[in-house]
């Protein structure tokens, strides 16, 4: 299983239809936008197998804090260790041992999918942000959990 890991500046538009494809089937359609995917303050990198996406991480620098923003992997490939790959090459690239990182997970049901690459990596629970997407859920976007109200909990982590 040869995976490549490797950060994009400028996706071409099949990575770029890709990025969408995958983070539409995880978050729900129009989570993630052509825009969103084509800002420059943000690092993108790539899990790809044979030149296809499986899987990407963003990442970006504020003022104060690192943000991984996103890590997605298409379902096919998921516990398959690509989510840790991902944020290896991020934190050796672009990280000091200094660094405050945050992370955000979504909990639903009691469940945090991201809760794990996030323990992993030694970040810890700080703050149950609540349903901070309630009035946008399944309007600006198509909520892959959306059941008749929005579900989902913000849960930020941090090191």
């Amino acid at each position: 299983m040869s995976i490549e890991i490797k950060e994009i500046k400028k996706l071409n538009p099949l990575q770029l239809s890709q990025c969408i494809e995958i983070s539409d089937n995880l978050f729900g359609k129009g989570y993630h936008s052509k825009k969103y995917f084509s800002r420059k303050d943000i690092v993108k990198i790539l899990a790809l197998k044979k030149n296809k996406i499986i899987g990407f991480f963003i990442g970006k620098n504020e003022v104060k804090n690192v943000v991984i923003d996103c890590i997605a992997i298409r379902k096919s490939w998921q516990r398959k260790n690509i989510g840790t790959k991902l944020t290896i090459f991020y934190f050796k690239k672009f990280l000091s041992s200094k660094d405050k990182v945050i992370a955000y997970a979504w909990k639903i049901k009691n469940k945090m999918p991201a809760g794990k690459i996030n323990y992993k990596f030694g970040l810890k629970p700080v703050k149950n942000l609540g349903k901070i997407w309630k009035d946008n859920c399944n309007v600006s976007f198509k909520c892959t959990s959306y059941k008749n109200t929005c579900i989902c909990e913000c849960v930020k982590f941090s090191n």
